[in-house]
């Protein structure tokens, strides 16, 4: 009997003994805010002149406070999220991604990081308080150009110099010491702290200078760092040729950096089959593209190369954004998921080289090269990332977790809807939390019965809720402002106010509701939506949305949400003001008011 038992618990272990210390990362790049959130949208949205681009297209203009007919936020991406548009910093989605990523194999993100107190700092600590409590790792893409660009020096005046710069980024080389390197969560691959060196800021000198000002803990190996290496190369005969070496490479080596992969060049031109980029690549360029990396780092015997890391993407398409508003439009097929399969499957061929795999990106929406599952690609390259993540580790693939931390998101969003509709759901947070550990755990089958239960209890009290709609109209409300073109010129401030019975209602009780109007879509024009709040600090969160106008000449339909959190709805007094050159419409408002039976 004592064998049998010995024999078990060696059956238990072993899954856990087979791992192989290999480790999977993902870039995740931010931050996206929302306005129930935040008080403010982040990357969800973009303005851009796009001019210069060879395509024709003069502009772009996302308005992510805008809902289409389908429910979807106007974000800028090509792809829409699996559950919709999400502050960055909301702990139930850094929840949902972390879940999600695990569930995959990924070990942890590298979060695009440029300096402290960026704002990518704050979704850095945010994400290390949700991944530790699930065993996920969170390190850092540095992108120090950030540092080098005016960006600090709108924070901090006197850092205003290429030498005040690169003091300033020794302070951030110990932050990200003292803070992520030596954190529990902390990026660990063969016992080494690891980041990834985007650039392009301190040149090599100004590095060294760096590294000699930073203080190591007693014990502590200094952080391997993976510089990217994304030389352009050419096109001959219709074959990529790769950029085989480099002197700027050569001279990062010397100070301990790993020459690592990042996006794959676009050198193609716009052509009738690609006329809506400037540059794109081939699904077989990208990976012409990866082969120096193998021939020169991976089958290399340097012990400088103390970590060795692959290298795969899904595919591009920056239509969300045109290179940052520089006006370049660029694109890599995914091929229906092919494009992400055939860089996995040539790391695999090579993954005895390989200590690491990184992924970019996870969220990169905006550039249009997230994993994250989305309404568009399904959850299709988080499959892909476990089956190869799993062939890398040597380690069983189980699909039975994928789509249990989008149950779970959804969960927590019905359950503290309900909380502000005034029921108590406190025993249903706890089991929520307990669904998360065990998804963490893998603990699949056990996470899926609970998840159930909670399903139907939350279908329980939801049938307990008093559901009433109500639709106004401009006759409805008392709007005061300067009519024009058969509606409101908003250049001098319109405003709204309600029935004060409708406002007794609101105060009241929880609801869901949305401000319907059209807008002449004319010149480059703001339009603010503004109501008062009580949430501090009130200069963002008074904004109820803003929508920027992009010339066409046309009337354009548009949907806003209103959040309770945010919208002070008073008696006496206007409830909404418009705000911007802008004429609008054909005004009406909806809700739906829930109370409890």
């Amino acid at each position: 009997m004592r064998k049998l038992l010995l024999f078990l618990l060696v059956s238990i272990a072993l899954p856990a003994l087979a791992q192989n210390g290999k480790k999977v990362y993902a870039d995740f790049h931010g931050v996206r805010y929302t306005r129930q959130h935040d008080g403010k949208l982040g990357r969800w949205e973009m303005y851009a002149n796009t001019e210069k681009s060879s395509t024709g297209r003069k502009s772009l203009c996302y308005n992510a406070d805008l809902i289409d007919s389908e429910g979807r936020h106007e974000i800028a991406a090509v792809a829409y999220p699996q559950v919709g548009m999400q502050s960055n910093l909301d702990p139930d989605y850094i929840e949902y991604q972390i879940l999600s990523a695990k569930a995959a194999k990924i070990d942890g993100f590298f979060i695009e990081w440029g300096f402290k107190p960026h704002e990518n700092d704050i979704l850095l600590r945010e994400m290390q308080k949700v991944a530790a409590k699930y065993d996920f790792e969170i390190g850092v893409n540095w992108c120090d150009g950030w540092l080098y660009y005016d960006w600090i020096t709108k924070i901090y005046p006197e850092v205003n110099t290429r030498e005040a710069k690169t003091e300033y980024m020794a302070k951030c080389y110990q932050y990200l010491v003292d803070s992520v390197f030596t954190d529990p969560t902390a990026p660990m691959v063969k016992g080494m702290p690891v980041f990834y060196h985007f650039g392009p800021g301190a040149k090599v000198d100004e590095y060294k200078k760096v590294l000699s000002q930073v203080k190591f803990p007693q014990g502590m190996r200094q952080p391997v760092a993976l510089r990217r290496w994304a030389d352009w190369g050419k096109l001959e005969n219709d074959k990529y040729i790769p950029v085989t070496r480099s002197d700027d490479m050569d001279a990062w080596e010397k100070v301990g950096e790993i020459p690592t992969a990042w996006l794959p060049a676009r050198v193609r031109t716009r052509d009738q089959a690609h006329a809506e980029w400037d540059n794109y690549a081939t699904q077989d360029d990208v990976i012409e593209f990866m082969k120096p990396f193998r021939d020169s780092i991976w089958h290399s015997n340097k012990p400088a190369y103390t970590i060795k890391s692959g290298f795969a993407m899904p595919g591009m398409d920056n239509r969300g954004c045109a290179g940052w508003g520089r006006g370049h439009f660029y694109y890599i097929p995914r091929n229906n998921g092919e494009t992400y399969q055939s860089m996995w499957k040539f790391c695999m061929a090579e993954k005895d080289s390989l200590d690491m795999m990184f992924i970019a990106s996870w969220s990169d929406y905006t550039e249009g090269h997230e994993i994250e599952p989305t309404i568009e690609n399904g959850d299709r390259e988080l499959r892909t990332t476990l089956k190869y993540a799993a062939e890398f580790k040597d380690e069983q693939a189980d699909e039975r977790g994928l789509t249990l931390p989008l149950m779970l998101f959804r969960l927590r969003k019905e359950a503290r809807f309900l909380e502000k509709t005034k029921m108590d759901v406190s025993a249903c947070q706890r089991s929520l939390d307990k669904a998360a550990l065990l998804i963490s755990q893998g603990r699949y089958p056990v996470a899926i019965g609970l998840l159930s239960q909670i399903e139907n209890d939350v279908k329980t009290a939801k049938s307990a809720l008093a559901v009433e709609m109500m639709r106004l109209r401009e006759s409805d409300m008392k709007i005061q402002g300067k009519r024009k073109s058969g509606g409101y010129n908003a250049e001098e401030t319109l405003s709204i106010s309600l029935p004060k019975e409708l406002v007794s209602k609101l105060q009241m009780n929880n609801y869901v509701g949305y401000l319907y109007f059209e807008y002449l879509d004319k010149g480059n024009e703001s339009l603010f939506i503004r109501s008062s709040t009580q949430r501090e600090p009130k200069e963002p969160f008074k904004i109820v949305s803003r929508i920027r106008t992009d010339n066409t000449g046309e009337w354009k339909s548009a949907k806003v949400e209103l959040y309770k959190d945010n919208i002070m709805n008073g008696f006496n007094m206007p409830t909404f003001y418009l705000k911007g050159n802008v004429v609008v419409r054909n005004l009406s408002l909806g809700y739906t008011i829930y109370s409890v039976k």
